[in-house]
């Protein structure tokens, strides 16, 4: 009998063994259906190209001499685009002259300025200034000539809008693979392929123009856009997968349901604020079909900034550093609710507080209703708190700046976010807050909120004899085993006399004879009771309601304004000099046909001369205590102590707005105003800044500038300069004549002040001026 033979061995000598798991799984990937992939990746692939097309249609500016053309723009806005997914847009150069200087067509518009109300137009910054124009329109104090481009400036701004549909074009190209039964080795040829495309892209985007170089960082760029493709794409083809995952895990399932669940809150209220946002842009002074079309790439950035506005939180903007288009070494500020209620008074902020409520119960009913407990919910309401953290942490712009580039010159860091310290503040009360009202928002709303309600006591049926005699037929005995559950839920009132035709075998036979009758309830009670009911329930929803959104106010709201109070606390001390030195109600108006700038007393002596002092006064109404300037308030006057870091007198009711390192005081009507500018470490004297100022002004005939002086002369000590000039700002629109006197000086620091009063030209009198000579006797920088 011969032995069985020995097994063969597992593999032969010198034969190598198979490929690892990951050499098989990429091994599927480059010999799989890539054809397929292609079409998915269309989606993503012409979503920037056909975005960067529509940016570069307007010219920006650039009527006759056109500087940029239409491919470089066209580079330009896939640069600017590529830093939805992480790119970089840095513009360097290395010697020559600018083609981007102050005289190029990039400005957005000629004398412009600043000023507001009916036909004002001047400003420091403007036709009526005395510092440079950096805003883009007006002229310039530092000569016209190009600028020589030495060193390089970069800007970081995420085009959220970008980001949201890249990743929405993603899940489109992923669904289609997905109804193929694609799987994960699918998702990573749709991620090459389109990190392929984002690459040639960010090549593409890298114009020089006239010794401008602009880089897109496209391997940065390229990084991201792959990074995001492989988590868009693998949660669409493996969802199934997922979901038998977590099905076995029920804390991640809930971790993961509760981030879906604020997702999903957290994208109705971006649509919510970024339309509050476009609609409130849209009609600002001076924005036209360019301007609209350039913030659709930043609109959900716009919306988180309002989400933020709307919970207390500011928009904070700090200058690190010394640049020519802002003037300033060292900067920081902000605009939140307090500044709304400066330029749009109490309504706008009583609004924003409004749409803040919204938000916030948009955000707690989401969590409530789609949450299976509380534990859920409030993993939901954490969830949406860090997702508002996070983007608005990214939805800044900030630049850098290193040597001159046209007017971009100078060196340092500029920043313009919201605050994230206040935005965690003011997040934890405001979600918080939601996220504990979701469920009875809910609950008078009607719906079922997450938290299961008790569940109700079911009255047990009554029993009574059964009226008839009885039959003597014998009774069957029932059955000892159970009865079967019934298919549906049985009426717990209700006893079937008999049993239904084909009974199963199982089921008992009740007699009819032996069956109890229920006896119902008297209902005379119950239709008596039931008006009454429905009366309490609607007065309780009542109560409820007003005291959810009474709660709602008093815990977001009320935070927000206490936190905002004792940041106005300086404000408050202004205020109550305010009213220390107001005047009686009957000498606050002047007459009617007047201008503010002209006193209603002729008996007013002129103050503006070639040398100013600031021991002069004005001799018109009453006087008041001295002011911190040298000189007596007249009547219809006050002080304000401005948080800009000085202390003048202007007219009573006029409004403080401010612009950069520009402050206005604007007359209700007539179009008047005083203009504070400040530029810290100028490096030229006012007189000399005049002169350039002037010579932009001539260039442009149609504002039919007609100067009445310009002298040098010493204010509070310092050197400084007085010019008085008249002009028409906006020829196309009446051609109203303006009249404007500017006195600059520079300070001992080094900062240029400059104390502007501008009115209509035909309404000027010197000998009855006590605007300006009030100004410029009260100024004193603190």
């Amino acid at each position: 009998m011969s032995l069985p033979a020995p097994p063969p061995p597992a593999f032969a000598a010198g034969q190598p063994g198979g490929p690892s798991p990951v050499g098989a799984f990429f091994g599927r990937v480059f010999r799989g259906d890539w054809p397929a992939a292609a079409r998915a990746a269309a989606w993503p692939a012409v979503l920037l190209p056909a975005l960067a097309v529509v940016l570069a249609i307007p010219s920006y500016g650039q009527d006759d001499e056109v500087v940029v053309g239409w491919s470089d723009r066209l580079r330009i806005a896939l640069a600017m685009l590529l830093q939805g997914f992480g790119g970089g847009f840095e513009v360097k150069a290395a010697g020559g002259s600018s083609p981007f200087g102050s005289d190029s067509g990039f400005d957005s518009g000629s004398d412009s300025g600043s000023g507001s109300g009916s036909g004002s137009s001047g400003g420091i910054f403007g036709d009526g200034g005395g510092f440079p124009d950096t805003s883009g329109g007006g002229s310039s104090g530092y000569g016209d000539s190009g600028i020589d481009v030495m060193g390089a400036a970069s800007l970081s701004l995420v085009p959220l809008t970008v980001t949201l549909l890249w990743i929405g074009a993603l899940y489109l190209g992923a669904r289609t693979l997905r109804t193929r039964g694609a799987g994960l080795e699918a998702a990573v040829r749709l991620s090459l392929l389109v990190t392929g495309v984002v690459l040639v892209l960010g090549l593409f985007a890298q114009p020089e123009i006239a010794g401008v170089a602009v880089s897109s960082s496209p391997l940065l760029a390229a990084l991201g856009a792959l990074a995001i493709s492989l988590v868009v794409t693998c949660g669409v083809l493996q969802r199934d997968d997922l979901a038998a995952w977590l099905a076995e895990r029920p804390a991640a399932r809930a971790a993961v349901r509760a981030l879906g669940t604020a997702v999903r809150a957290l994208g109705a209220v971006l649509a919510l604020c970024s339309l509050v946002g476009f609609v409130a842009y849209a009609n600002a002074d001076d924005v036209d079909g360019t301007a609209l079309l350039v913030a659709l790439p930043i609109l959900p950035n716009i919306g988180f900034a309002v989400l933020g506005l709307s919970w207390g939180v500011p928009v904070e903007y700090d200058v690190q550093g010394q640049f020519s288009m802002v003037g300033s070494s060292t900067e920081h500020g902000s605009f939140g609710l307090p500044e709304i209620n400066d330029v749009w008074g109490g309504g706008a902020v009583a609004g924003a507080l409004g749409l803040g409520v919204v938000c916030a119960l948009m955000l707690g009913v989401w969590a409530a209703r789609r949450s299976a407990d509380r534990r859920e919910q409030l993993l939901a309401g954490g969830f949406s708190l860090g997702l508002v953290m996070l983007l608005l942490g990214v939805s800044g712009v900030s630049a850098e700046v290193a040597g001159g580039l046209a007017n971009w010159g100078g060196q340092g860091t500029f920043e313009f976010a919201p605050s994230v310290p206040d935005a965690l503040l003011f997040g934890l009360l405001w979600v918080g807050a939601a996220t504990f009202l979701g469920p009875y928002v809910l609950r008078m709303a009607g719906q079922q909120a997450a938290v299961p309600p008790v569940p109700p006591v079911v009255p047990l049926p009554v029993y009574g004899p059964v009226a008839g005699p009885m039959t003597s037929a014998p009774a069957a005995p029932v059955p000892a085993t159970p009865p079967a559950a019934a298919p549906h839920p049985a009426d717990p009132n209700t006893v079937h006399l008999s049993a239904a035709p084909g009974p199963p075998a199982h089921e008992p036979t009740v007699m009819a004879s032996m069956a109890p009758a229920p006896v119902a309830p008297a209902p005379v009670a119950a239709v008596a009771l039931a008006p009454m009911a429905a009366a309490a329930e609607r007065k309780r929803k009542v109560l409820v309601w007003t005291a959810t959104l009474t709660a709602a106010f008093v815990i977001g709201g009320g935070a927000t304004a206490g936190a905002l109070l004792l940041k106005k606390k300086n404000d408050n001390a202004a205020e109550s000099d305010r009213a220390q030195n107001k005047p009686p109600a009957a000498s606050q108006s002047p007459t009617a046909k007047q201008d503010p700038l002209v006193s209603a007393s002729p008996s007013a002596s002129p103050s503006a001369s070639a040398s100013v002092s600031p021991s002069e006064t004005a001799s018109t109404g009453p006087s008041k205590a001295p002011s911190p300037g040298g000189a007596a308030l007249p009547a219809g006057f006050v002080l304000k102590q401005d948080p800009a870091g000085f202390t003048v007198g202007v007219m009573d009711g006029w409004k403080r707005r401010q612009a950069g390192s520009q402050v206005f005081y604007e007359g209700p009507t007539g179009g008047s105003y005083i203009q504070i500018g400040i530029v810290k470490n100028t490096p030229v004297s006012s007189y000399e800044n005049f002169l350039g100022l002037e010579k932009k002004h001539l260039e442009t005939p149609e504002n039919d500038y007609r100067r009445s002086r310009l002298s040098q002369n010493t204010y509070q000590g310092r050197p400084g300069a007085l010019w008085e000039f008249t002009h028409i700002p906006e020829p196309d629109e009446g051609g109203l004549r303006r009249h404007v006197i500017d006195q600059a000086f520079v300070a001992a620091d080094g900062t240029e002040y400059a104390i502007l009063a501008a009115g209509r030209a035909d309404l000027w009198d010197a000998n009855r001026d006590v605007v300006f000579s009030t100004a410029i006797n009260t100024f004193k920088a603190n």
